[in-house]
C-alpha cells in the first residue's frame, strides 16, 4: 500500500511540472508564419538597395550611375532591367529571392515627390543633379493575411509587422485615408512653442504613395480596390 502512495505522489509531482498550453497558441503561430512573409519581403528590399548602393559613382569609378530608372528585381518587361542575376550576393545567408515581390529603383527630377521618373539619354538621369534616388518594394498582401469582412490587414499580420523597424515611416501596407494612397501607420507629430508647451493637438502625419509609383503599371494591383500591398521604399545617394 506504501509503494502505491509514494508513486501517486511522484506522478502528482510530474503532472505539477506540466505547463499549460498557451491559450494564444494559435496567434503565435500565424503571427510567425506571417513574419516569415515580412522577413523575406525585407530581405529581399534590402538587397536591392544595397546592390544600388554598390553602383554609386564613386564606388565603379564613373562620372554617371550605371542604372537606369524602372531597373529592378521582378520587373515587368520593358520597365527597365531585371537585375536578379546580381541580387543573390546582397541577400542574408539562407534566404533567397522573394518571387511575389517587386523592387526597384525610381529616380524623381528635382528630388520631388510628385514628380514623374527622370528621362534619360545616353548618360543615366539617376545622376543629374538634385535627382531623388529611391528603391521601392511592394507586393500584394495574400488573402489568409485579409479579414474577410474587413477586407484590411488581419490582427496576425499587424501584429507583427507593427513591430518591425521603420513601421509607419518606411515600410507598411497600402491604405487609402481622404482619398489618398499613404503608407499606413504614419507618425504622430507634435508642435512645442519655445518654453516647451506643446502647440495644438498631435497628429498623425502620413507618407503619401509617390506619384510615379501609382503611374508605375508594375503597381497597378496596389491601386485596385480592397488590396493591400506590403510597401518598403529607402532613398539612397549616387
Amino acid at each position: 500500500m506504501y509503494l502505491w502512495v509514494v508513486i501517486a505522489t511522484f506522478i502528482t509531482i510530474l503532472y505539477s511540472f506540466n505547463l499549460p498550453i498557451r491559450a494564444d497558441l494559435d496567434r503565435a503561430y500565424a503571427e510567425t508564419k506571417a513574419g516569415v512573409v515580412i522577413s523575406k519581403f525585407h530581405a529581399q528590399h534590402n538587397a536591392v538597395k544595397d546592390y544600388f548602393n554598390s553602383r554609386a559613382r564613386d564606388k565603379i569609378g564613373q562620372s554617371s550611375v550605371d542604372y537606369y530608372p524602372g531597373d529592378g528585381v521582378h520587373i515587368s518587361s520593358g520597365s527597365g532591367t531585371d537585375i536578379g542575376s546580381e541580387i543573390g550576393k546582397y541577400l542574408p545567408i539562407g534566404f533567397s529571392e522573394d518571387t511575389s515581390t517587386i523592387s526597384k529603383v525610381y529616380c524623381l527630377e528635382n528630388g520631388d515627390r510628385a514628380a514623374s521618373q527622370c528621362t534619360s539619354g545616353e548618360r543615366s538621369c539617376c545622376s543629374d543633379e538634385y535627382t531623388g534616388i529611391y528603391v521601392v518594394s511592394y507586393r500584394e498582401l495574400p488573402s489568409r493575411w485579409i479579414n474577410k469582412v474587413t477586407k484590411m490587414p488581419n490582427a496576425d499580420i499587424l501584429g507583427f509587422m507593427g513591430k518591425a523597424r521603420g513601421f509607419g515611416k518606411n515600410f507598411g501596407y497600402t491604405d487609402t485615408i481622404d482619398d489618398k494612397l499613404i503608407l499606413s501607420g504614419g507618425q504622430l507629430i507634435k508642435e512645442f512653442d519655445e518654453s516647451g508647451e506643446q502647440v495644438g493637438d498631435a497628429k498623425f502625419e502620413y507618407h503619401e504613395i509617390f506619384e510615379a509609383v501609382k503611374n508605375d503599371p508594375d503597381f497597378a494591383k496596389c491601386m485596385s480596390e480592397n488590396v493591400h500591398c506590403l510597401y518598403a521604399i529607402q532613398q539612397i545617394y549616387d
